[in-house]
């Protein structure tokens, strides 16, 4: 074998996580994340991610300790070792969804709207949003409401 010869790396095997965004590329979805980039006015994120713990809200309040999600349409995610990132563009439907502090299922949380890139937090929470306005109210109270068919 020539020394100067690289043989290819072997392709990393998909984690369930690379599965789970793979399905979702498109569509309106919820994670939770740590650190973030605003996109700027021509598309592209800032360098660098700040801390979603320094966030400031419109009301001038903390995020504190309560958990952080944004939501948006996934358009790419790119996994590192033990580190997801994910870009997201807008909702579908902005005029349906929550913003600022929310009673999240049991307690509070802060949700906010793309676009943004996002560092995922770990244990990774990825969710579809629910495409019904009712369903997606219901699914901020309860986490199987996405589940729960329409009364006729």
């Amino acid at each position: 074998m020539d020394a100067t010869q690289t043989d290819p790396l072997p392709a990393r095997r998909p984690w369930p996580i690379d599965l789970r965004l793979g399905q979702l590329i498109g569509r309106d979805v919820r994670v939770a994340v740590d650190a973030f980039s605003p996109v700027r006015w021509n598309g592209e994120s800032l360098p660098w991610l700040n801390p979603v713990r320094e966030l400031i809200l419109p009301d001038n309040s903390r995020v504190g300790a309560l958990p952080v999600f944004f939501e948006g349409r996934l358009r790419q995610f790119e996994r590192q070792i033990g580190v997801v990132y994910v870009a997201l563009d807008a909702p579908s439907s902005p005029e349906a969804s929550a913003e600022g502090i929310v009673r999240f299922r049991n307690g509070q949380a802060v949700v906010l709207r793309g676009p943004a890139t996002v560092r995922l937090t770990y244990p990774f929470r990825v969710e579809p949003l629910p495409h019904d306005a009712d369903n997606y109210w219901e699914d901020l109270r309860i986490s199987t409401a996405q589940f729960r068919f329409p009364t006729l």
